[in-house]
Formats: structure tokens, C-alpha cells, sequence
């Protein structure tokens, strides 16, 4: 349709001022079909689209990842999408919830935290939900939705279409005054349907279609709440399947996070046109969100692929630090896997080497001693292994997408400190030409302590460090 229909507000008697409790009328926007829509772009648009979509594909190619849909790229996408909606805790908080309740699956938290992990979840039920794109249904969609409401504060409105008018902006008590009015619920229904069937098919190229779905699906603000991160959610899953659906792929909706302003303003732009479905306004609408998205896809590529470097040269320091046979270092095939799991527990590494967690475990306490991971209490019953220099990479990362004064040259600070300052000043990593060893061993094993002789704490037997002559 693309036009705004005349609606009345019958007042809300629960507020407490007079100006809140007033009745009136208001327009609510009913868009057009995305069905069978053809935009008509420019060859310059095309070109910009498919040079994203190769830098897409090109960076996710290279992040060769155990689990696509899973490590750092993946969370980072739900903390960008969070980011949007002002909610921004600790990454490193995050990623502890992660693990605790990886260890603890029947174990109810109520921090607010989970709420980012709610939309991990969520995340993952879209890309679930899309990998079969001629099935999809709308019970799949409903489904996501419920898992990202689930941790939030109103839980029962998840997975469930809003039969209330709601709006965007304006008064929180009616929509008297709002930026925007969706349709009225008696259209959503029509509009999914309609945008379910967009989806399902491939008659655009897949930046186009993400963006077109993004915007019909925030134009339609089917959900009482939630809409921005269920929409982003449905974004992220079309591009992926799409273009990376055995990789991991950059986060967009951290690129998105930066450009905040311009991103609302083009959606904004679409949600606002009213004419024919042909109209070329239509198609300069959504060329204006397009090229925001198209943007945002090459700024995530470029800090992805400097912190994949970043990172590299990290594990070729600790590497070296490890020594020994690599091919049978369970240390080594850690560092491997701490760029997507920087916070690691033995249990973990046991599932991903095949080794018992008491070997991963030791193997993680070497790594400790080394300056390579640093242990920590996730939960009173739970001990992980932080990599904090991976996490540092990440904030920079994060910081040169979101902050346009941010430079890559931080990287150079985390690169030049690669090693974390060790639990106690004797156990160093680069002790000076002639260094004693001690002399004890290691009460367990009756194996030579690798420390240096007058060291603090236990003594620690470190198979591959290669010792002096005693």
C-alpha cells in the first residue's frame, strides 16, 4: 500500500498525567509488498553491492573457524546488535556467561548480562531457521523471538505477534506524538506472510535482500518488543547462508553500531515513503539504507582481517614460547582455538583434543606460567583461563569499526606485550643468560621443577621447556 492510515487512540486511564491519559487520532504506516518488488539500481549501486559481497565472502573464506556459528565473530555480531539498543556490558562478562552456562545448562541466571546472551541464542535460532530458506515458516521466526525475550524482563512477550498498536519514539504512553506508527496489528499477518515469501526466495542478490527484509521487518514492527534485534538477527542470517554458510563471518551490526545515526535515518527514509509500489522514490529509499548497509560491510571486513593479523603473530609468539612437538602439544592446539575461545576451561579443550581434562588442564596451567592465559573464577565452582591479550585484540577491533578516531596502531602496544605479566615476579618467561634451576621436584610426579631456583609457590614441571645444565 505505502500510505498512512487514519487510526484513534482511546486513551490510556493507568497514567498519571492528563496529557499521558488523552485520546486522539493518529497515522500508522501500511507498507507495500516486498514480493516480487524490482528495484531498479544504478550500475554504480550494483557495483558498490557486489564488491561488499566479495569482501564478505573474500574475509569470511580466510577465518577458517572450529564452528561457524560460534567463537568471537559470532558473539561480536549480538554485541554489536545490542550495542544499537544501548545495551553494552563487558565483553569479557559476556563470554564468562557463555562458559557458565555452558558448565551449569540447568542452573537459572538472572543477570543482565544474559540478555546478550539471549540474543546469541536467537541469533543462532535465525541461522537454524534460514539454512533451509524454501521451508521457512513463520513458527520458525516466532520461535527466535521467543529465545531472545527469554532472559529479558518481559519474557511473555516473546514469540508472539503484538496484537496492540505500538510506536517508535514520541510519548511511552500513546502514539499521539511517536517518530513512527507501524500498521495496525490486524496487518501483520499479511505483511509477514508477504516478507516470509521475500525471503524464501532468490530473485535478489543477497546484500539486497538482507537489506530489503531488514527494512520491511522493522517497517512492520510485528513484535511488542525486541524488533531491532530480532530484524538484525534476521540480516546477519540471510548474509550468512548466503555468503559464508560454512565460515565465520565479520559482525555487521558492529559496523552498524558506528553508523548508528545514518543507519536510523535511512530506515527511517523507507518507513516514510508513500506512493506507488514502481515509484522510483521507492528505490532511492532503499538504496539510502543499502548503501549504509554496504558500507558497514566493508568497515567490518577491514578491522576483521587486521585483528585476524593481530592475532596470528600472537600465536606465532606463544607458539614459540610453548616449543616442543607441536603436533602433539595440547598447549599448541589451545593457542590455536583461544582467538575464537578466549576464555578457555579444561573441560572445554578436553572436548576439542580428545585428551582427559586433567592432561588440559595441566596443559593450561603451563600456559599460565608462560603468561599466555591467566586464571580466573567465572562462578564459585568454575575456574577459567582468560587470554587477556585476545580480548585486548578484540576491544581494538571493536573500537577502529564503532570509533572513527580509533587506529590500528594500538595493535602494535598489545603485539610488543604479547606474554601477561606472570602470578609471581620470579616465574618469568625470559630470565637472564646463566639462570639456576631449582632444584626440587615436583611432589606429584617426583618430576624436575622448570622454575628458577628460589621461585615462589609450588614447583612446576614444564615438558617442553628446554632446561640449563643444573
Amino acid at each position: 500500500m505505502g500510505e498512512l492510515v487514519a487510526q484513534r487512540w482511546a486513551g490510556n486511564a493507568a497514567a498519571l498525567r492528563a496529557r499521558d491519559r488523552r485520546a486522539g487520532h493518529f497515522e500508522a504506516y501500511i507498507p507495500h509488498r516486498v514480493f516480487d518488488w524490482q528495484p531498479s539500481l544504478s550500475a554504480d549501486i550494483a557495483a558498490f553491492i557486489a564488491q561488499s559481497e566479495h569482501e564478505l565472502r573474500s574475509t569470511a573464506s580466510e577465518l577458517t573457524a572450529p564452528g561457524s556459528s560460534d567463537g568471537m565473530f559470532f558473539w561480536a555480531e549480538s554485541l554489536g546488535s545490542s550495542r544499537i539498543e544501548g545495551v553494552s556490558p563487558a565483553t569479557r562478562r559476556v563470554v564468562h556467561a557463555l562458559v557458565r552456562r555452558q558448565h551449569f545448562p540447568n542452573r537459572e541466571f538472572h543477570d543482565s548480562v544474559f540478555e546478550v546472551v539471549g540474543n546469541i541464542d536467537a541469533n543462532n535460532k535465525a541461522l537454524a531457521m534460514l539454512a533451509n530458506r524454501a521451508e521457512l515458516k513463520l513458527e520458525s521466526l516466532l520461535e527466535a523471538h521467543r529465545v531472545l525475550m527469554e532472559p529479558s524482563p518481559t519474557p511473555h512477550l516473546g514469540g508472539v505477534v503484538r496484537t496492540d498498536q505500538n510506536w517508535i519514539g514520541g510519548n511511552d504512553w500513546h502514539p499521539l506524538e511517536g517518530d513512527f506508527v507501524p500498521s495496525p496489528p490486524a496487518h501483520c499477518a499479511r505483511l509477514l506472510e508477504d516478507l516470509l515469501e521475500y525471503v524464501r526466495s532468490d530473485d535478489h542478490s543477497p546484500l539486497l535482500q538482507a537489506a530489503v527484509a531488514h527494512a520491511q521487518f522493522e517497517t512492520i514492527h510485528p513484535f511488542a518488543d525486541g524488533n531491532g534485534r530480532a530484524g538484525r538477527g534476521l540480516l546477519y542470517g540471510i548474509l550468512k547462508q548466503r555468503c559464508a554458510p560454512d565460515a565465520a563471518m565479520p559482525p555487521v551490526s558492529l559496523a552498524l553500531s558506528r553508523n548508528k545515526t545514518r543507519y536510523l535515518d535511512s530506515l527511517a527514509q523507507f518507513q516514510r515513503f508513500i506512493g506507488e509500489p514502481d515509484d522510483p522514490e521507492r528505490t532511492r529509499a532503499i538504496v539510502a539504507w543499502l548503501e549504509v548497509l554496504a558500507t558497514s560491510v566493508q568497515q567490518s571486513c577491514a578491522a576483521v582481517r587486521n585483528y585476524r593479523s593481530a592475532l596470528e603473530t600472537l600465536q606465532h609468539k606463544w607458539a614459540a614460547a610453548v616449543g616442543g612437538r607441536q603436533r602433539r602439544s595440547i598447549a599448541l592446539a589451545a593457542i590455536t582455538h583461544l582467538p575464537l575461545r578466549p576464555s578457555m576451561t579444561p573441560g572445554y579443550l578436553s572436548s576439542l583434543t580428545g585428551h582427559s581434562e586433567k592432561r588440559c588442564d595441566t596443559a593450561l596451567r603451563n600456559l599460565e606460567t608462560l603468561g599466555i592465559v591467566k586464571s580466573r573464577r567465572a562462578d564459585a565452582k568454575l575456574r577459567v583461563y582468560d587470554a587477556d591479550r585476545v580480548f585486548d585484540a578484540y576491544e581494538i577491533m571493536a573500537s577502529t569499526i564503532c570509533d572513527p578516531s580509533a587506529s590500528v596502531k594500538d595493535y602494535d602496544e598489545v603485539l610488543a606485550q604479547p606474554f601477561i605479566e606472570p602470578r609471581h615476579s620470579d616465574e618469568l618467561r625470559h630470565v637472564p643468560a646463566g639462570w639456576v634451576q631449582c632444584r626440587m621436584r615436583v611432589k606429584s610426579t617426583q618430576k624436575p621443577c622448570s622454575l628458577p631456583s628460589g621461585h615462589r609457590g609450588a614447583c612446576r614441571h614444564l615438558a617442553h621447556r628446554k632446561h640449563p645444565p643444573r
